[in-house]
């Protein structure tokens, strides 16, 4: 391949989302977090070192990425109401969160 067909072929754009996981978003994610954010001054749930203290989004205690897929993700046990901060700090300290219980495995009980 020549250089130059390789720059035409890095240019091209990938799809943001497919169009199952859209309407997956604009039928129940979206809706679930303008719903958990509210006014914007419900507190947050986990309350981490580093908390702003009032709910911009949801966590998921089953990720994707642990077991969880759409289906297990987007369930109201698995929703956590929480700032953005709590919510990279629980991704940044997994075994402080799983012992919180912020964080699950499929195989554990949800």
């Amino acid at each position: 391949m020549k250089a130059r067909e390789w720059e035409r072929r890095s240019r091209r754009r990938l799809a943001q989302r497919s169009k199952k996981m859209q309407r997956h978003y604009d039928e129940q994610r979206i809706p679930a977090v303008r719903a958990a954010v509210g006014d914007g001054r419900r507190p947050c749930a986990i309350v981490s070192p580093i908390c702003t203290r009032y709910v911009e989004g949801l966590h998921e205690v089953l990720t994707r990425g642990r077991g969880g897929g759409l289906r297990a993700v987007d369930t109201e046990a698995n929703r956590v109401p929480c700032c953005h901060a709590c919510n990279q700090y629980v991704s940044l300290h997994p075994a402080w969160a799983h012992e919180l219980g912020w964080l699950k495995h499929a195989w554990e009980d949800t």
